[in-house]
């Protein structure tokens, strides 16, 4: 009995060592998973579970936003350095560039200037420029006169009928003197808005004339058919001095100079409706400079 299990306990032992030898003798990737299976075997590996469908626009995207991998050892680029030369070249560019800039706002300023003539006048192909003056008779229709007389020039001279009760002999003067009187209705309303009663009146009690100017330039298809009908011819202007929002008498005095005057130039100016002291003033300087460049001044012939 003995012997016997002295027998079998070597057998036991001899089949455990055994067994414990081709359990050790296995590789790692050959022994078997939780459920059974060998693992790491290429014949025996599990079935990949599919992976979700992905359309063509997602492709496209992954492939945008993925970008190449860098290695952990990799550097980052560094951009290349502008050299000093190029550098000085684009600043000497930039500056030719602000000194072009610079020469087109001088000439831009020259030529906004260079509606006046500079330096000594020089007569010119000539001709004859009218000069007109409205709003009178006043007190300062005596002076511009004597200005005229002296400088051998005529005018025509729009009054209106409400202050010729105060100068009753005025018209008789300036037609003494070769200048012309016309009408510029009797007390200076906006013709335009007026019914057609109401502008003939304005026309009937304003000076009697061949010529009428419309208050404020004022005038339409209906104002000229009236002016026409009580037999007279409407006159506007060329050149408006603005000599009754009195910008001085230096600015009035440059009307002379003026490059846009030309033979048959009509020049708006004023004689009443206020303080006409730069008008006056600044008169002689305007007509001898427009005399030195050519021209004659004269009353409008048709008036």
């Amino acid at each position: 009995m003995i012997i016997r299990r002295v027998v079998l306990l070597l057998v036991l032992a001899l089949f455990a060592s055994i067994s414990i030898g081709v359990i050790v003798g296995l590789n790692p990737p050959a022994r078997s998973g939780p459920d059974g299976t060998l693992v790491g075997s290429p014949s025996l590996a599990a079935p990949v579970a599919p992976s979700e469908s992905v359309s063509p626009t997602q492709t496209a995207e992954s492939k945008q936003t993925a970008g190449p991998k860098r290695s952990s050892t990799s550097k980052p680029t560094t951009k290349p350095k502008k050299s000093t030369a190029s550098t000085k070249a684009s600043t000497t560019s930039n500056n030719k560039t602000k000194k072009k800039d610079k020469n087109k706002k001088k000439s831009r300023n020259k030529k906004k200037g260079s509606r006046y003539l500079s330096g000594p006048l020089k007569e010119g192909s000539g001709g004859t420029v009218y000069l007109t003056f409205d709003d009178g008779p006043g007190t300062f229709t005596p002076k511009i006169l004597k200005i005229l007389s002296r400088s051998g020039s005529t005018a025509t001279f729009f009054h209106l009928g409400v202050n010729e009760r105060g100068f009753p002999k005025m018209d008789a003067q300036i037609r003494a003197q070769g200048s012309r009187v016309a009408n510029h209705s009797y007390n200076h309303p906006d013709l335009t808005r007026l019914s057609a009663s109401q502008l003939r009146w304005q026309l009937r009690h304003g000076p009697k004339a061949k010529c009428f100017r419309p208050p404020y330039g004022a005038t339409n298809n209906t104002v000229r058919k009236a002016v026409g009908k009580a037999g007279m011819r409407q006159v506007l202007w060329d050149v408006d001095t603005l000599d009754w929002s009195k910008p001085g008498v230096a600015t009035l005095a440059k009307t002379g100079r003026l490059r846009s005057i030309a033979d048959g130039t009509i020049i708006l100016m004023h004689d009443g409706g206020g303080d006409r002291t730069q008008t006056v003033v600044a008169l002689p300087t305007m007509i001898s400079d427009l005399q030195a460049r050519g021209f004659k001044l004269r009353a409008l012939p048709y008036c």
